[in-house]
Parts: structure tokens; sequence; C-alpha cells
């Protein structure tokens, strides 16, 4: 699978993530005036919320097992069970060795409140839409250094996408508006086993100054004729407007 496709784990629709990013925010030292990263419970501020985007949203809390994560602070002991970045073949070891160490300190999704085409008796035609958001902090010069690797990693897988348990499909740039100092957007569309419907997922990176932002738009959509939820104008408008809390 290639950097931009969400694990097997994302088919629950309940709490999945696209890539982690771990960088421990730096402490000032005692009369140091230089201000440190923003801590978890400062980004979890600054998260996405039900009243950021048009139209009706609820928080979705987090896994089955009743953990409640709905106030955007992610506890070290639960930033395993988020998927991380699963990168192709194609990309260098350097990438891969960056992407092996991330981690996000704040996240939250959003479900769009819509008639669930895939749940019975619906007739298995329309949309599912949910908005994830993970932030992260650190060093600047660190951030950026970890940016471009993402970036490196991400573009390398950019193509095909073989079918496996999903699939096929493809990985391409997405447009992304110019917000924050270093910015990048990947769009993935997998078709779902059996080619009921397809997921398609706006992926956006954003780094800006010391925060990292990966903001995940992901419609799938199930039945004949049925076209996508957002345009991309719609699509870019959403970043910038995530982007704008940073």
């Amino acid at each position: 699978m290639s950097t931009t496709q969400i694990s097997t784990r994302l088919r629950s629709l309940r709490l999945a993530a696209v890539v982690g990013l771990a960088v421990t925010p730096a402490l000032a030292a005692c009369g140091d005036t230089t201000a440190s990263p923003p801590t978890a419970e400062q980004l979890a501020g600054r998260l996405i919320s039900v009243e950021t985007f048009d139209g009706r949203w609820v928080v979705n809390p987090g896994p089955d097992d009743g953990t409640d994560i709905s106030s955007g602070v992610i506890p070290a002991d639960l930033r395993d069970m988020l998927p991380g970045i699963e990168l192709c073949d194609a990309a260098s070891a350097e990438a891969r060795a960056g992407v092996e160490s991330l981690t996000w300190t704040a996240f939250r999704q959003i479900d769009l409140d819509e008639v669930d085409p895939i749940e019975p008796p619906d007739d298995r035609s329309g949309h599912m839409v949910f908005v994830q958001e993970f932030l992260t902090s650190g060093d600047p010069d660190e951030l950026a250094t970890t940016f471009e690797l993402v970036r490196a990693g991400s573009e390398a897988c950019f193509g095909a996408i073989e079918a496996t348990e999903e699939g096929p499909g493809r990985a391409e740039a997405l447009p992304v508006p110019e917000v924050g100092d270093s910015r990048f957007g990947v769009l993935t569309t997998i078709e779902e086993a059996g080619g009921w419907a397809e997921w398609r997922l706006y992926n956006a990176f954003v780094r800006d100054g010391d925060v990292f932002m990966s903001l995940v738009i992901v419609d799938i959509r199930a039945g004949d004729d049925v076209e996508p939820y957002y345009s991309l104008d719609d699509i870019d408008q959403m970043i910038a407007i995530a982007a704008d809390t940073l």
C-alpha cells in the first residue's frame, strides 16, 4: 500500500489515521525567554470542532472500548493505536526512517451526521463523510526536516495502487492553498472490495513554525451515479479554515 492509503483498521470508520509524527516539545530552561512549542493540551484547543465546517457534525468519541478522546489530547498509551504511514517500495530508506519515528499528540475526528448508506435497510447509495485532524509540535527546524521526509515518501508513491484486500486505486497530488510555511497534499482513491463503493481521501499536510498538521477529509461514496460529496474548491476552503488556527 502507498503512504496515502488508509490501513485496514480504517474500515471501522470510527477511529483511524493516516500518519503520525512524534516530536517531543522541548521545555524552556529556567530564565529562558524563548517560547516553548505548544503542549498537547494547547494543540487540542486548536483542533477542528463541530462548528468548523458547514453542515451538521458530531464528534467521534474514540475507540469502541469506551476510551473517550473527544478532548483532543491523545494519551501516550493510546498513540500506538493510530494507524501510521505505509510507504510503498519506491520510498527511500531516509523517508522510511523518518516516518517510523512519528506520532501525533492531539487528534479529533468529526463525522457528518448523514444517513449511513451502509447500514441496512438503506440501499447502499449515498455518502459517509468524516474529517480527522492530527497535530503535533516541536523544534521548527526538526519539524521542517520531518515534513520533507513525509513529502518525499508520499510523492515517491504517487501512481497506481494495486488491488489487495481493497483496491485498485490511485494516489496523486492534491492542490493545497498557500497556508503555513510548508504544505503539500495527497488525493487517494480506493475501490471498496467488490466495487460497490469508492473511498476518496483528501490529505493535507501543513507545517506552520513549530506546529505540524495532517488534515484528512474522507468521503466514502456508494451507488451508481453518486458524485463526490465535495468539490476540490470545497476541499481547498476546508484546508484553509483548519490551517488558520495553527
